[in-house]
């Protein structure tokens, strides 16, 4: 188990984990049957230029989802949780300190 940093993106249609990310926890990851183009918050291309792999995570809280997380180059972050991730869980969160409050939810590897 490891505790890691997660963006919220309330704007973001998918969920995203860094490949930095699954070489450090080890994860298996499987392949797209198709690539899908990949583009930046700030609309220009991420240097991988395409998503090939992902991989399903689980989110335990209140409901427990199984979710596509997608591989690519992420920067600093770890995870991008995605608009319907934030529907599904509504956490509480303190935007100005930048912190989940709760509910807990934990995301686990399936």
């Amino acid at each position: 188990m490891a505790e890691e940093i997660m963006l919220i993106d309330s704007g973001a249609t998918k969920n995203f984990i860094n490949q930095e990310t699954i070489r450090k926890l080890k994860l298996g990851t499987k392949k797209l049957k198709t690539p899908v183009g990949l583009q930046n918050i700030n609309r220009t291309f991420n240097k991988f230029r395409q998503i090939t792999h992902y991989l399903n995570l689980i989110s335990h809280g209140a409901k427990k989802n199984t979710e596509h997380f997608y591989v690519t180059d992420l920067g600093t972050d770890h995870l991008i949780l995605e608009y319907l991730w934030l529907h599904a869980f509504n956490p509480n969160i303190d935007w100005p300190n930048c912190k989940l409050i709760g509910p807990t939810v934990k995301i686990t590897h399936s």
